[in-house]
């Protein structure tokens, strides 16, 4: 496994870094992601910890800096008959999962969103942990099938599909 303390990280002329009473910013052309530092300086933590703790929070940074920069994409396809993105108006996102009623999601601010296909949604954001909570939100509306895989997948997802009856 890679040292995290003994990497360099280069970090790309347009993102700006500050740091503000234990809150460090990073902004970038995508967006503006925050951290917090307060954690970094415990005493009374095991070497050990203290080691969990710096790794945990290079990780954050590095994907904050990642980013900003270019901004994490997730791709949904909606599997079966009748599933589709009706339309995206106003940021609320209305969508058929074969209900009676069509599905209306408000989007957040920091995701960006579009729909190429009726059958395929882009979801694009600065912040990746929002990104995935927000289109974990969007899968569990319709998870997919066991035995067809009919419902809403991330796109190049594979399904591993049970077998039907035999005769």
């Amino acid at each position: 496994m890679k040292n995290i303390f003994k990497t360099n990280l280069k970090i790309p002329s347009n993102i700006k870094l500050s740091l503000n009473k234990k809150i460090l910013s990073v902004e970038g052309p995508q967006g503006c992601v925050f951290l917090n530092t307060s954690f970094l300086s415990q005493q009374n933590l095991s070497p050990l910890r203290k080691k969990a703790l710096y790794s945990s929070f290079f990780r954050s940074f590095q994907k904050a800096l990642i980013g900003v920069n270019f901004a994490f994409v997730v791709r949904l396809a909606f599997v079966g008959v009748g599933f589709r993105v009706e339309s995206i108006e106003n940021r609320i996102l209305k969508l058929k999962l074969g209900f009676s009623h069509f599905i209306y999601i408000n989007v957040p601010f920091y995701i960006t969103i579009f729909s190429p296909k009726k059958t395929l949604l882009v979801l694009k954001s600065f912040d990746q942990q929002l990104l995935k909570e927000f289109s974990s939100k969007i899968c569990s509306f319709k998870i997919p099938d066991a035995y067809k895989g009919k419902g809403i997948i991330y796109k190049n997802q594979i399904l591993k599909l049970k077998e039907g009856k035999k005769k």
